[in-house]
């Protein structure tokens, strides 16, 4: 099964706020399992773990439907950048849903140069989404509010550090997937 079935293909009618915007999730909302990851794109552990470790919880658990994965935003590394790339992310997702946010998340934390309004504006253009509108929401932190209220939920329950991941609400050991696997493995 691939992304776009996973997550739906068809586009979600853009939000009438930014408050509204659903969270980015991939897999069934009845899964047995909730894993929740909070990340910031300026964070090279959340690199890590989008590229890596992400991958292999969606081959392994989240196609067969055991798993639904939600992306909450924690910016705190970078008070510019973290925020923007944020309202860049989630200027896709109101466009065109969760997978596509996923797809143009890790196209952010693939880049090897420095984040820029400019560069968040072509890579929205390689996933499809409009540059302009990305831009935009990027330069003017559009999405500020929502993301603000993924960083108090962060803050509530004690996020200190990114990736900080959730199995069913309890911490595991890491993020690392030897710690992840077994965790979600227990609710299976």
């Amino acid at each position: 099964m691939g992304l776009g079935a996973i997550a739906g293909c068809v586009s979600p009618p853009v939000p009438e706020s930014a408050d509204s915007l659903p969270t980015p999730s991939l897999g069934p909302d009845e899964a047995p399992v909730v894993v929740q990851s909070f990340e910031d794109f300026t964070c090279g552990y959340c690199k890590q773990f989008a590229l890596e470790i992400r991958p292999r919880i969606e081959r392994e658990y989240i196609e067969p439907g055991q798993v639904r994965f939600e992306r909450y935003d924690y910016p705190f590394l970078d008070e510019e950048w973290s925020w923007k790339a944020a309202s860049a992310a989630r200027a896709v997702q109101a466009e065109h849903g969760s997978a596509m946010f996923f797809e143009y998340a890790d196209r952010l934390y693939k880049t090897d140069v420095g984040f820029s309004v400019e560069l968040f504006g072509t890579l929205a253009e390689t996933v499809g989404a409009d540059p302009e509108a990305v831009k935009k929401a990027a330069r003017e932190e559009q999405y500020r509010s929502r993301v603000e209220v993924d960083k108090k939920l962060g803050d509530e329950r004690d996020v200190t550090k990114t990736p900080t991941i959730f199995v069913n609400g309890e911490r595991p050991e890491s993020p690392r997937y030897r710690h992840l696997a077994p965790a979600i493995d227990r609710l299976l």
